[in-house]
């Protein structure tokens, strides 16, 4: 089976290839030339990941693996949320990004967040749909924490509940096992399991 992730972002790709790295299964990514991406207008980050998802499966004509995630803030209710990537423009840094959320959050007592991510594989041929989401609570530092080579994102001021770091301190290794991401490609690897075994059982019924 050949998947087609639907993102340039290099970090996802590195996080996706790992944590999908046991299955029998054959990891493409776009293009570099192909700066073509879909309207991400959804109101929720299934439709915004369906959206993506759909959109390069249609084009390549190949199941494709694509996700929305959002960081999300009680005392900003709940933003950026679903506008994480687009805050300031897509096109803005996130250590820019990262700057005006420190700057939103001076004075707030409650750090409260969470990270979210629903990923979505996308069967054009059937028009098949699997999904599944993944969640991480913990809270906004108070200054980035950040290691050279090492997540990506708001990574450098989200600290996950039981750890006294970030994630981009805490590394690879331990943010592929405890991530939002990390916790919805593990959900997704089971369900792409299932149907590879499925896909198995009807050839040799052929």
């Amino acid at each position: 089976m050949k998947i087609l992730l639907g993102t340039h972002n290099k970090g996802k790709i590195k996080e996706i290839r790992k944590i999908l790295s046991a299955l029998p299964i054959e990891i493409i990514v776009l293009p570099e030339k192909d700066n073509e991406e879909p309207e991400e207008n959804g109101k929720t980050y299934f439709e915004n990941a369906l959206k993506k998802a759909k959109f390069y499966a249609d084009k390549y004509k190949i199941p494709t693996l694509a996700d929305d995630s959002g960081l999300e803030i009680e005392a900003l209710n709940g933003k950026p949320g679903i506008h994480s990537a687009r805050f300031l423009g897509e096109n803005t840094p996130f250590d820019v990004k990262i700057e005006k959320i420190l700057e939103l959050m001076q004075n707030k007592t409650n750090r409260k967040a969470c990270f979210k991510t629903v990923a979505v594989l996308y069967f054009p041929e059937t028009g098949k749909i699997l999904t599944a989401k993944g969640k991480v609570n913990g809270e906004i530092l108070f200054s980035p924490q950040k290691k050279i080579g090492s997540g990506f994102g708001y990574d450098p001021i989200f600290k996950p509940n039981g750890f006294k770091e970030s994630f981009s301190m805490l590394g690879e290794k331990v943010k592929n096992k405890i991530s939002h991401r990390a916790r919805a490609l593990k959900e997704l690897r089971k369900l792409i399991e299932k149907e590879i075994m499925e896909v198995k059982n009807d050839r040799d019924k052929d």
